[in-house]
């Protein structure tokens, strides 16, 4: 009986160990940036960390993507006072609690988080958040040894992919860093939400 129950288990551990996809050969990365590039209904959860010059966050982050429009929320690390930003492809609305933010108060709060004059590319991040460039702006690609993007400069930004997971038939980024003069974002993604 006690063996049973041991081969049981191990077989229920096998099974629940997910593997990335294969990642192919070289001349494959065109065809699965271009599938990547294209995918415009997708959603994450995962942590943020933010640190600008001497200041800096963490908290929840929460990405949902929907054609051309994306809803991003921010919340503190208890879960409280969560921005919410949403994008419509380069600009972004503010708000804070529910409460929308003027233009002036939407670039003050920006600033507050992310430090005076810097800006979010969130009409990039999309993509970055996939493990591939933005497919308008010249971009620098450093491919891994898995023939996976490994980093990627774009838009004054350098991107470093430090880890992928399996979803679905995919191998999307579990965590990466993007950093500008400045600023650094690093992105831990704990659910990919992607429909089939």
């Amino acid at each position: 009986m006690t063996r049973r129950f041991a081969v049981a288990a191990v077989l229920l551990l096998a099974g629940g160990c997910a593997t990335l996809p294969p990642a192919g050969d070289a001349g494959d990365w065109p065809v699965r940036r271009e599938a990547l590039q294209a995918l415009d209904h997708w959603s994450l959860d995962g942590r943020i960390a933010v640190a600008a010059g001497e200041d800096g966050f963490s908290g929840g982050f929460d990405w949902v993507q929907a054609g051309e429009q994306a809803d991003v929320e921010l919340s503190g690390p208890m879960g409280g006072s969560a921005m919410n930003i949403r994008v419509e492809g380069d600009r972004a609305v503010v708000s804070v609690g529910g409460q929308g933010a003027s233009a002036e108060d939407a670039e003050a709060l920006l600033a507050r988080y992310f430090g005076p004059d810097r800006t979010l590319p969130a009409g990039q991040m999309r993509y970055w958040l996939l493990g591939v460039p933005a497919p308008h702006d010249p971009a620098e690609e450093t491919l891994g040894e898995d023939r996976r993007l490994a980093s990627l400069a774009q838009s004054g930004w350098q991107v470093r992919f430090d880890r992928y997971e399996a979803v679905g038939a995919l191998a999307l980024p579990a965590r990466l860093e993007m950093t500008t003069e400045g600023l650094r974002l690093r992105v831990v993604v704990s659910e990919w939400r992607v429909p089939p």
